[in-house]
């Protein structure tokens, strides 16, 4: 075992044995300069290592906060986490943003997940969230369905992804460029305080955070707070004035956060693609020589009802790529509108 497994396996033996608690992880390693010698002085015997093979079989990796591949910005949080379970491809680029919500957002809200997750993720972002019901699973189906990166932080271990029904697309985040992390050993319950503790990494693991649909004391306005404290970006999407999913929303606003109507706004404030950028390529793609936008406004002209994307590709013979990327830049140039239902021109 080298020594960086070594210092991994004394980490997480440590981790188990103090319920992952981080104030008494943080004290065991303040007077010691590793956590072998941590592990050491708690005189616990050398059984509790004896788990820690067991995450190499379940292709889970443990990174500590010196390791090469740990996020950087995570480092740069107030109280960064001391190490994070990873199940899946975890990137380590500061490419990232975060969209959270309501357990029980409207359809309104989950479409408007799924949109700016589709578009992050067209233009190479990272989208984040805590796998929950509602605004946090659209996000992560929205990234999916672009072909793009997602990553789910966890209240429990990730080996057991809570909630139990959302185990199927848990493990299609890990098989499709995605990851699951946890502060939490495998095995680990979630347990309500947990939920508040990992909403510190979902802000930390991002550029910016986007809203959408927070009633009062949600939990998304403590991932709000804790970006803003960690000096990330908070946008958030209004709503109805008098509906109660938008009282943290409009709350947060009031206080500074940045309103967003639409995904590329934030793009643009984050600096990660410029919005003139967006729409040329969005005129670009709608000329006449662009024949795949051609067969697209035809299917559409040709229906009188919205049509999904499954008929589009059937219709026209174009690959998901080259559809998908398509019915972006005609969105983006009001050229179609999707609506629950499917696409139609706009």
């Amino acid at each position: 075992m080298t020594e960086a497994n070594r210092e991994a396996a004394a980490y997480h033996a440590l981790a188990e044995y103090f319920g992952s608690s981080y104030a008494r992880l943080t004290a065991a390693r303040r007077a010691k300069k590793s956590w072998q010698a941590a592990l050491a002085a708690e005189n616990l015997g050398g059984h509790l290592t004896g788990s820690y093979p067991a995450l190499t079989t379940n292709n889970i990796r443990l990174m500590l906060a010196d390791d090469s591949a740990f996020p950087p910005l995570l480092r740069e949080l107030p109280q960064p986490p001391h190490g994070i379970y990873v199940k899946g491809t975890l990137p380590i680029d500061k490419q990232t943003i975060a969209i959270v919500g309501t357990r029980k957002a409207t359809v309104e809200g989950r479409t408007m997940a799924r949109e700016f997750a589709r578009t992050f993720a067209r233009a190479g972002v990272t989208v984040v969230s805590g796998l929950a019901f509602g605004i946090d699973a659209a996000a992560h189906l929205g990234a999916l369905e672009a072909h793009g990166r997602t990553v789910a932080v966890l209240a429990c271990g990730v080996d057991t992804p809570y909630p139990v029904s959302h185990t199927n697309l848990a493990r299609r985040i890990t098989k499709e460029s995605g990851a699951l992390v946890s502060e939490y050993p495998p095995g680990s319950p979630p347990l309500p305080y947990r939920f508040l503790e990992r909403n510190r990494l979902v802000a930390g693991l991002s550029l910016g955070v986007v809203v959408i649909e927070a009633p009062n004391a949600s939990g998304s306005l403590v991932t709000a707070r804790l970006a803003a404290e960690a000096g990330r970006s908070v946008f958030v999407l209004p709503g109805p004035a008098r509906h109660p999913n938008f009282v943290g929303s409009h709350a947060l606003i009031r206080d500074g956060a940045e309103l967003a109507t639409c995904p590329e706004e934030v793009l643009e404030s984050l600096g990660l693609v410029p919005l003139k950028e967006l729409r040329d390529a969005a005129r670009a793609a709608t000329t006449p020589e662009d024949g795949s936008a051609a067969e697209i406004i035809a299917v559409l002209r040709g229906s009188t009802s919205p049509v999904s994307i499954d008929t589009i590709i059937e219709r026209t013979g174009l690959t998901v790529p080259e559809a998908t990327r398509t019915l972006t830049t005609l969105i983006l140039e009001d050229a179609v509108r999707e609506t629950n239902a499917g696409y139609v021109l706009a």
